[in-house]
């Protein structure tokens, strides 16, 4: 009896699906984006810089598109001016992603547009930095902004960060979901300050110095929001200490002259502080402050040009 023996072959494919490497993005950023002392007497916008970077790892010689989120922290608005704040006191500032500011750095998500960034990956799945550039602005017109340290927070939703291989086809506009941030804080400083101009005053032509002889100059002061000062006169070039016994000069020869805080001249202004100086309290506003002038009568000496220099001095 014979048997047939015949072998089956079984077998059966095991499939070794690709496994697929999601790409990991950092970014790289101050912990303080801080636009440093902002003199808003000056009522000049203050720029600066900072730079972003950004570094993914994933499939080799893919370019990954990183979309970067920007928020309205302090209750500002996608289409409005963001907002620094020191208790209750508001300054307004905006962060741009073009050199010319004219593009607010957003957020796709609440519906304005934040900043793509394209990082190629090399041949190791790794990538160089890419940089971006940030462009701030604390705007002018704040003049009555009060003295202090102003901050705003960016983080959690107001820094959310998406990235997609371009091969997806996937754009910024679409990526609104996750999580990821990139805090960072904002700060700038509004310090105490007084600015002071001033005019000449001309007494005339007189021929003779026989009666009062009266003329009257501005001074403009401007000074921090809500900031005490006094404003003081010296005692001229001959270094009077008496307010109203000034003198204008022409080589020996002088006339006697007084400076006074009103128009009556029986306030006479000099340097003393909380005695003959005036006192204010700053608004963030030039004010104009009038100087009044008098010439006594007194000897009248020979004819030409009589002068003197005050120093104004604003304490605060």
């Amino acid at each position: 009896m014979r048997r047939l023996g015949i072998g089956l072959l079984l077998w059966f494919t095991i499939g070794l699906a690709a496994t697929a490497q999601a790409q990991t993005c950092t970014i790289t950023r101050p912990a303080t984006i801080n636009f440093g002392t902002v003199d808003v007497l000056l009522n000049a916008a203050v720029d600066i810089t900072a730079t972003i970077s950004v570094s993914c790892t994933g499939i080799a010689n893919r370019t990954v598109r990183v979309c970067l989120n920007l928020g309205d922290p302090n209750s500002g608005t996608v289409g409005g001016t963001r907002r620094a704040l020191n208790g209750a006191n508001v300054l307004n500032y905006q962060f741009y992603s073009d050199p010319g500011r004219t593009v607010k750095w957003s957020n796709w998500r609440a519906g304005g547009a934040g900043v793509e960034v394209l990082v190629p990956l090399n041949g190791s799945g790794t990538s160089t930095p890419v940089a971006v550039t940030m462009y701030g602005r604390v705007f002018a017109g704040q003049q009555t902004v009060p003295v202090g340290s102003y901050t705003a927070n960016f983080n959690g939703t107001l820094t959310h960060q998406r990235s997609r291989y371009t091969t997806t086809g996937q754009l910024c506009p679409a990526m609104t979901t996750g999580t990821l941030a990139w805090n960072f804080g904002m700060a700038a400083t509004v310090p105490a300050k007084c600015v002071v101009t001033s005019a000449s005053m001309n007494f005339g032509n007189p021929s003779a110095l026989t009666a009062n002889i009266d003329a009257s100059t501005n001074l403009g002061v401007a000074c921090s929001t809500s900031l005490p000062y006094q404003v003081q006169l010296d005692g001229g070039l001959s270094g009077a200490t008496n307010p109203v016994l000034r003198r204008m000069t022409k080589g020996a020869e002088f006339v006697t002259y007084g400076l006074y805080r009103d128009a009556a001249r029986s306030q006479p202004w000099g340097s003393t502080l909380g005695s003959n100086t005036l006192s204010g309290t700053g608004t963030g506003l030039t004010v104009s402050v009038p100087v009044y002038g008098r010439v006594p009568p007194q000897t009248t000496p020979s004819p030409g040009i009589y002068t003197d220099t005050v120093v104004v001095t604003v304490q605060y």
